[in-house]
This record gives C-alpha cells, structure tokens and sequence, in this order.
C-alpha cells in the first residue's frame, strides 16, 4: 500500500522532465516511508541546471517535485565540450538541455565564482549585459569584454567597480561613436582607441 507510484514532477520543460523522470523512475514501487528528501536529492545531483528543489510526500503512493531551472548567464568550452554557466555557481554540459541557449561565450581558465563575481558587479551598474557578446579571462585575474556594436572593455585584475562605473559614464557620451577599445587597465588613465587607427 505504501509503495512509491506516482511522481509528478514541475517547473522545468517537457524535455528535461523526461531525462529526471527517467532518473527519478528508479526510486518506484520503494516503500514511500523509506525515501527521504537526501534520496531525491542524489537522485536530481547530476543535473546541474536545476537550482530549487522541493519535495512533498502525498500518502500512500504519491511524491510530488518542484523544481526550479537555474539562469544561463553565459557559455564556454572545457575540454573541447560546450558547457554552459548557471547562476546557480555550476558549470552545465549542454547535452543536459534539448535546447541551445544563445547566450555570451566565455574564453579562458576562470572558476566559476570569478565569472559570476564580475557578471553581478556589471548588473549592479545597470550595464546591458545582454549586449556583451564575448568576455576573455587572463591568467592574473583581469577581464575583456566584447561587445555587439565591436567595442572592447579592458578591465584591471583590481577595483573592476570603480572602473565599470567610468565605462557608463564613457558610453553615456555621444562622442565615443568612433571607439574601438577602452582600456582601464592602468590605474587613474583612460586609453581609447578608435576605428581608424
């Protein structure tokens, strides 16, 4: 009577429901009383999208599941396999997903903490991080950032901050039409480059 039948699982899209309904198929006709939330859990730990998960227990057969799929905030590339990055802090195998996210592609060897670092330091400026197209990471700890309309962002290993608020403060000026690169590298120095050079 207490055997696990039903499993209804929520907030994540048909296909990946299959893949953890498949995963989660493994736990039926067990004796409901002796599966807890760390069961489900280990169940769901490969799939790294999910950022939430929920579990309700309805007597006498019955677990339901909410889940909730973590942001994609951006893509790179490890070992020759396409990965995406969550903001969950995790990085994501793209065959994970029947869908492929068009998202920022993120060049060189970052944790993931350091690309998630910069990404919340851009948003709390305001900046259209939907416009970056690019970011290229460096061994001492400094980023570039490409964007849509071809201007390049320089940023110091340091006070990434104080140097993004310059950045708005630059593109908010008309005049920078012509620029290609901004470089802030340099503590107190503004280098710009333009088109024609």
């Amino acid at each position: 009577m207490f055997r696990l039948k039903t499993i209804n699982i929520n907030g994540v899209s048909y296909n990946e429901r299959i893949n953890i309904e498949e995963e989660l198929n493994k736990l039926k006709n067990t004796n409901i009383f002796k599966i807890n939330e760390f069961k489900v859990f280990k169940k769901l730990a490969k799939f790294n999208f999910i950022e939430d998960i929920y579990v309700k227990k309805i007597f006498p057969s019955s677990i339901n599941i909410n889940l909730s799929m973590t942001n994609i905030l951006g893509k790179t590339f490890l070992n020759g396999e396409e990965f995406y990055i969550g903001k969950n802090g995790k990085f994501i195998n793209s065959n994970q997903f029947f869908e492929k996210y068009k998202t920022a592609t993120v060049f060189g060897k970052f944790e993931v903490k350091e690309f998630l670092n910069l990404y919340n330091i851009l948003n709390s400026q305001q900046l259209e991080i939907n416009e970056i197209d690019y970011y290229y990471y460096f061994k001492n700890r400094r980023w570039d950032l490409v964007f849509s309309n071809g201007l390049t962002l320089k940023l110091p290993s340091k006070n990434k901050k104080d140097s993004i608020k310059i950045f708005k403060e630059l593109i908010d000026n008309d005049k920078l039409t012509n620029t290609k690169i901004i470089d802030l590298r340099v503590s107190n120095q503004i280098i710009m480059t333009n088109n024609n050079e």
